[in-house]
């Protein structure tokens, strides 16, 4: 099959398949360890996902999804204070983000469906240049303020833009979110454009109900399991859930009681999905209950959100319900796994094909994550999961209708670390739907890509 841009992605296959059949066998005789409690940038079992997974802890949100007892980036380690009285220095740090994404059938539109965030076939992505300014919240005896300000600039930023910021020229369009609608509400994401994801500053009191934090600002959502900034997730690819599923980020006020030591309860009101000014003059209100066990190998996080969506609508209200269970496995740990799933309703946004009348529209999901820590520098990692969108309402993205189907998809990656700053992460997936055929130029029921990313730290 002829290529028309970029090298060929049969090599590129090729490749990706060679290097993670020779970095298995050597890095699984390679010397392990058995320190899994390390900060995160120290021990590569104590990265991942939102908020580092492997670490489950008390559910203030911070900087990503407190889903899952993860820690949401890679927050260096406050310098221990010489006085209770003097605050923590600020931290400065980010990160580069850029991949390449082959698909061996070579689609003429050069989209990779449901692969979020490479969805563009065989073509290069400077996904993420990040930056952090923060002053971490300390959960001690005595009130304290923290904040956190994160800029983003690349191929991602069209994805996240919430409306009313940056949205007129980040590629974001303003009618209407990701999915609802169909074509209508595509974002034009083959730009590089630039985003504030996370402005917010926090409060901790301690000695109320067993500790309050109040965060106000804008920040990532709740909902669901993976994030956003590039240093925490598990692969280069997305979930369906991720892109499709679940808001971005919320401008408002979230307010975390530390109701017992094994359990924060989440509650505030926000502008919406993905709105910075808002589309309508109603909020919705979001929370979660995070649930860590005493020994911190297990977290149960349920998080939610309701409220109207569309724009100029007070009256038809989105509901979304996700929840998670994380648990470490063996005695060692080298084992996490992370399963659990998403329903969204929508009241009115569909439409009834057979009467014509509006309709309620609903979707969900179901997946399954398993990872192996090899060593500090390798990690093994795979990912399933089934997404049905019920009415079609939301698949439709880049020019495309949306699809009324389900959709299957398999993930095999590794993290490898050359060096502490260094992660590259290849990774072979397989999606497939009985319902539709939206792939390789929407005539086929199923896509094989392999991908892969590397992220630089600093």
């Amino acid at each position: 099959m002829k290529l028309r841009f970029g090298p060929s992605p049969r090599l590129v296959v090729s490749i990706l398949a060679g290097l993670i059949l020779v970095l298995l066998p050597v890095r699984a005789s390679a010397q392990r360890t058995a320190a899994y409690a390390e900060p995160l940038g120290e021990k590569f079992i104590a990265e991942g996902t939102a908020a580092n997974q492997q670490q489950p802890r008390p559910a203030t949100p911070d900087a990503g999804k407190i889903a899952l007892g993860e820690e949401a980036t890679p927050t260096p380690a406050p310098t221990p204070t010489p006085t209770p009285s003097v605050q923590p220095a600020v931290h400065v740090y980010g990160w580069v983000q850029q991949g390449f994404a082959a698909n061996l059938d070579s689609p003429r539109d050069r989209i990779n469906f449901g692969a979020n965030l490479d969805w563009r076939s065989n073509d290069y992505r400077l996904n993420q240049v990040y930056f952090v300014c923060e002053n971490p919240l300390e959960h001690e005896s005595r009130p304290n303020i923290g904040y956190r300000v994160d800029f983003l600039v690349g191929h991602d930023a069209p994805f996240f833009v919430a409306n009313g910021l940056f949205s007129s020229f980040t590629g974001f369009d303003a009618t209407s979110g990701v999915g609802v609608d169909g074509p209508a509400s595509f974002r034009r994401v083959n730009r590089i454009g630039i985003d504030l994801p996370q402005f917010y500053v926090e409060i901790h009191i301690p000695d109320v109900l067993g500790g309050i934090d109040i965060r106000a600002g804008k920040f990532y959502t709740l909902m669901g399991r993976e994030v956003y900034p590039a240093a925490d997730t598990d692969f280069y690819s997305r979930t369906y859930e991720n892109i499709y599923g679940t808001p971005f980020t919320h401008t408002g006020i979230l307010t975390t009681i530390h109701a017992a030591p094994t359990l924060d309860v989440v509650a505030g009101v926000v502008r919406g999905w993905d709105v910075f000014e808002d589309n309508n003059g109603s909020p919705s209100f979001h929370g979660a209950f995070v649930w860590n066990s005493p020994d911190k190998r297990y977290n149960w996080t349920t998080a939610w959100i309701t409220g109207p969506e569309e724009p100029n609508n007070n009256r038809d209200y989105r509901t979304l319900v996700s929840s998670y269970l994380t648990a470490k496995l063996g005695s060692d740990s080298r084992w996490l796994l992370s399963t659990g799933g998403h329903y969204g309703v929508e009241a009115n946004a569909a439409v009834n094909p057979a009467t014509g009348r509006r309709k309620s529209a609903d979707w969900y999901a179901y997946s399954a994550h398993l990872f192996y820590t090899v060593d500090p520098r390798l990690r093994l990692s795979m990912r399933a999961e089934w997404f049905r969108d019920d009415e079609g309402t939301r698949t439709g993205q880049l020019k495309r209708p949306g699809f009324a189907a389900s959709f299957y998809d398999l993930t095999f990656g590794l993290g490898y670390k050359p060096y502490p700053s260094v992660q590259i992460r290849p990774e072979v997936r397989w999606d497939w739907t009985p319902d539709a055929r939206p792939f390789n130029d929407q005539t086929d029921r199923s896509q094989l890509t392999a991908a892969v990313d590397v992220i630089w730290r600093f």
